[in-house]
């Protein structure tokens, strides 16, 4: 059975916990091969952690198994959830993740056997999640300590809004050369703009009114929009720190103002 583990969490940069918690997934599973998503999720943010989630799973082989860190405290949520989707397996608290991870309906949900919650464990990524997973891996199938249920509880979606003449959205995330990943899907601004111009506004005055094809489209320390692949519109700088420079980060608003000529 495929044993490749992922995981997202908001531990940060260099954390103990994340050291901590690939190290017990190399003990129990010593061929495991664990791959780390991310640790830069936004404390507690469950919104960055779906849209990070979901924008890489499904490049990982079928029957790759997902550790959702982020706000996994047993004691508050009650449940740990199971879902196989796809092929692909995600565990995780019952904190709302999971009613953003998808757009399609989940195929299989799984609730994890009462009995075997420790709902005082402090770490329970580390000291619960994981040794699910290598049960899993050995057994073949959920059966032996969950069985069919549902998520309780959801949260609102991270979907761009539009009506005729505006669409908004926000950025989800930052990586590392600064260019700022908006909510906005590609097929959500065609349906939207209906092939208008537009003007992207980011600033209270200041805007980008045309989406380029490459990096390099522009000048050195320009400002630009084009769609990265998974088709969501970033806002970048070529060969600049775009996000810092121009004051975006995670939960800015950016809103798309398209021309009035559907009359």
């Amino acid at each position: 059975m495929n044993s490749v583990i992922t995981i997202i969490s908001d531990y940060g940069i260099g954390s103990p916990y994340a050291a901590a918690l690939m190290g017990m997934g190399l003990k129990i599973m010593p061929d495991a091969k664990i791959i780390e998503i991310s640790h830069q999720v936004n404390p507690f943010d469950l919104v960055q952690a779906a849209f990070l989630l979901k924008s890489v799973y499904r490049n990982f082989p079928a029957g790759t198994c997902h550790l959702i860190g982020v706000d996994a405290n047993i004691n508050l949520h009650k449940q740990v959830i199971w879902i196989t989707h796809e092929g692909q397996h995600f565990i995780g608290a019952d904190n709302g993740v999971f009613s953003l991870l998808f757009d399609e309906p989940i195929q299989e949900i799984f609730k994890v056997n009462e009995d075997l919650l420790s709902k005082n464990d402090l770490f329970p990524e580390k000291n619960f999640f994981l040794p699910l997973i290598a049960r899993f891996l050995q057994e073949g199938s959920v059966n032996s300590f969950a069985k069919p249920g549902n998520f309780t509880k959801e949260l609102q979606s991270m979907n761009a809004v539009w009506d005729d003449y505006s669409l908004g959205g926000a950025v989800m995330f930052v990586d590392a050369y600064q260019n700022a990943i908006t909510n906005i899907k590609k097929d959500v601004f065609n349906q939207a703009s209906k092939g208008r111009p537009f003007k992207l506004y980011y600033w209270s005055k200041h805007y980008i009114e045309k989406i380029s094809k490459h990096f390099n489209d522009e000048e050195a320390g320009e400002d630009l929009l084009l769609y990265n692949e998974n088709d969501y519109l970033i806002i970048s700088m070529n060969r600049g720190k775009g996000a810092q420079l121009l004051g975006l980060k995670p939960g800015s608003k950016i809103i798309i103002n398209f021309e009035d000529t559907l009359n």
